[in-house]
């Protein structure tokens, strides 16, 4: 599983570069000379940022459907991690009732949680003994990463295997779970405000940037050629730039900003890239569709 998710990602990360040099590759093109101190530098830049938008997007687009599964599986893991303490409680609740552990497990799996949809695949529920029950749940914790897991499969296990005690070690346990997990959701939910602002941060840099496209940079341009006119010849010029091409490299700042927010949302608020990425995704469909909108309408809202 940890393989091929590794392979998953080198394989959208090649095609996402892909697609972004093929934007610049195949995107109309004018050639912009930068002279300084009679050394001249010609560069390519590409000047028609709706063409380069479409192949942002559908880079965008492939981080989105590759991010999916991993986004599923975070949602999962969550929900497993909030009903650990339940399952726990459970299987004391059963065993101290004077029931055996394949009785309380199977009296356990009528509950209908996402665990044990999870675990049924991977028990026997005909016999059940805690090496059967440790092995499902550490199987599971492997393929979720979910460390949570790995604990209550270990406890669960010596719990199981120490008779009369069981189920004091059970209660202890479900308690210390119960205050760690609430503990960890709560700090999950403390943080989730934050995507909204990063959602926000993007929509007012991608508002400020068609305000500037639209009213500024034509006048810094204009005003830029003027003074490289009067100073003398071969000292410094800016040749061929316009409000396109600038605006073109906009859209692909956009991808940037939106790349290194989303992986910040995914590391501080979910813990997982993978989430992080289709916020990535979703922010850059989002803001380069806005810049293409106020594109459009800009001029008109500022009367220029």
């Amino acid at each position: 599983m940890v393989k091929l998710g590794a392979i998953t990602r080198s394989i959208t990360v090649l095609v996402v570069l892909v697609i972004i040099v093929l934007s610049y590759l195949t995107s109309p093109k004018v050639v912009v000379t930068l002279s300084a101190m009679n050394i001249s530098l010609n560069l390519a830049l590409p000047s028609n940022y709706i063409y380069v938008s479409v192949y942002v997007i559908s880079a965008a687009l492939v981080i989105l459907v590759a991010s999916m599964p991993g986004f599923n599986r975070w949602r999962i893991n969550n929900y497993i991690t909030g009903e650990l303490p339940t399952f726990i409680r459970m299987i004391r609740d059963g065993l101290s009732t004077g029931l055996t552990i394949t009785e309380t497990i199977n009296l356990t799996f009528r509950h209908g949680s996402v665990l044990v949809r999870e675990l049924s695949g991977r028990l026997r529920l005909s016999v059940i003994g805690p090496s059967e029950l440790s092995n499902a749940l550490m199987s599971l914790a492997h393929e979720l990463n979910n460390r949570y897991l790995e604990l209550v499969s270990i406890v669960l296990e010596s719990a199981l295997r120490s008779g009369a005690k069981a189920t004091d070690v059970l209660d202890l346990a479900y308690r210390e779970l119960d205050n760690v997990v609430i503990n960890e959701l709560d700090k999950v939910n403390a943080l989730k405000p934050y995507i909204a602002l990063a959602y926000t941060i993007i929509v007012v840099y991608v508002f400020l940037g068609s305000v500037i496209l639209a009213i500024l940079i034509p006048r810094l341009i204009s005003t830029a050629s003027t003074i490289a006119s009067s100073l003398p010849t071969g000292l410094i010029s800016l040749g061929s730039l316009s409000v396109n091409v600038i605006n073109t490299l906009f859209v692909y700042s956009i991808m940037i900003q939106s790349l290194f927010t989303g992986m910040i949302i995914g590391k501080v608020v979910y813990r997982n890239l993978s989430v992080g990425l289709m916020h990535s995704s979703i922010m850059t469909i989002m803001a380069v569709a806005l810049n293409y909108v106020l594109n459009l309408y800009m001029p008109q809202i500022m009367h220029v």
